[in-house]
């Protein structure tokens, strides 16, 4: 009996040893006397042990996180005093060799209200909403239902009747409204830049730009990668002043390291630009050129700032078998078009500046950006389980046959 223990807690341990501390809330904007505070969520079956984890800010300042363990889960705080930015900042959870476990960057105006927090929903998912009301050290389920509330309809049951009448009188209900987005046909919105082969420990991102005179508010729309290849669009949400750049950094690997296509989606999934690019060097972006016409090429990274110089001869199309580094792009329905505004003064900048000599690059504003880092999924627990059964069954098998001989 005691071999029949031991081997039971053998294939059973393995199978619970899948827990992962994530970021799920952050309140940047705290009120006179209060404390900033971060919220973590444990995901798995295991306590784990906060001491080896620590968080810092975008400018790696340490965030003080609550001695002891966060329960299976549960969550734990972590505090600070005015460590956190108000409108934008980027929180980093690691663990004690420096990896980055999680990572969410925020951006508006939370100091307008002192409820505003940042959070997932639902608890240790992959999508970033700004809520109206804290959840404090527990669950976000019941804040999250606010954004996208379910009609309800009254029902009538009748009483059991012998007579072929209705005891109450019919109830016509109304048709219910559409909870989906209102349609904002914006044109223009260019990709820029994108990150696809990111050096270890960074991600990848992409980099739109707005060239139109108006702010552009893109609630819900979408990244993808070829069309029909099987991953899932990412969700994002972010405003973009007129002529600037925004950047949204992808929570998990995406586009393919040997070619693949970055497209954007509105938020009917409607495809209002994309790129096709080649095999690509770590460590290299795939970046646009000029505004006036369709042509990128493989540069060096220049998130945020004026695109570098060419680091291969580009090509406005290219062949999916071309194994070239450049890459082409799909053409658009209506080209950019000059437009002139009061702009301040130029960046300066080493590398080809792709801008119009009336519209410098200026960093836009994100709002809603997924950020989080997903692990990879093991195959482990399932295989345990399997295992664990199969030896199960042999075991109680063998036992049965030494009781009865």
């Amino acid at each position: 009996m005691n071999y029949l223990l031991i081997l039971l807690l053998f294939f059973i341990n393995p199978f619970f040893c899948n827990a992962s501390l994530v970021l799920n809330e952050i309140y940047p904007a705290a009120s006179s006397g209060e404390s900033e505070w971060i919220e973590l969520y444990n995901d798995g079956y295991q306590s784990i042990d906060i001491s080896q984890y620590q968080l810092l800010d975008e400018g790696d300042r340490k965030i003080n996180i609550s001695t002891g363990s966060a329960p299976p889960f549960g969550f734990i705080l972590a505090t600070s005093v005015g460590v956190l930015n108000n409108d934008k900042d980027t929180v980093k959870l690691k663990n004690n060799l420096g990896e980055t476990i999680d990572i969410a960057t925020y951006s508006g105006n939370f100091s307008s209200s002192k409820t505003l927090t940042y959070a997932k929903c639902p608890n240790g998912g992959t999508n970033w909403f700004i809520l109206d009301m804290p959840t404090k050290n527990s669950s976000n389920e019941f804040a999250c239902q606010t954004l996208t509330p379910t009609p309800t309809y009254p029902t009538e049951t009748p009483s059991p009747s012998t007579e072929q009448r209705s005891l109450f009188p019919t109830i016509t209900l109304p048709q219910p409204t559409s909870d989906s987005i209102p349609e904002v046909n914006y044109q223009n919105i260019l990709i820029s830049e994108v990150y696809p082969y990111p050096q270890s420990n960074e991600h990848e991102w992409i980099e739109f730009y707005n060239d139109n005179d108006i702010q552009v508010d893109l609630v819900h729309w979408y990244i993808d990668d070829a069309e029909n290849t099987g991953s899932a669009p990412k969700s994002f949400s972010l405003k973009i002043d007129p002529y600037t750049y925004a950047v949204v950094d992808l929570s998990s690997s995406l586009f393919n390291n040997s070619g693949d296509v970055a497209r954007l989606l509105d938020s009917n999934k409607n495809e209002k630009d994309s790129m096709e690019y080649g095999k690509i060097t770590q460590g290299n972006s795939i970046g646009r050129i000029s505004f006036e016409e369709d042509s990128y090429c493989e540069q060096e990274p220049s998130k945020n700032t004026a695109n570098s110089s060419c680091l291969s001869e580009p090509t406005q199309t290219v062949s999916s078998q071309s194994t070239q580094n450049t890459v082409k792009s799909t053409q658009k329905s209506i080209s950019p078009t000059k437009k002139t505004v009061n702009q301040p003064p130029q960046q300066t900048n080493t590398g080809t500046n792709l801008m119009r000599t009336t519209s410098p690059k200026q960093e836009g504003e994100i709002l809603g950006v997924q950020t989080k880092e997903i692990p990879y999924t093991s195959p482990t627990p399932y295989l345990s389980s399997v295992s664990f059964s199969y030896s199960l069954l042999t075991i109680v098998s063998i036992f049965i046959k030494m009781k009865n001989a």
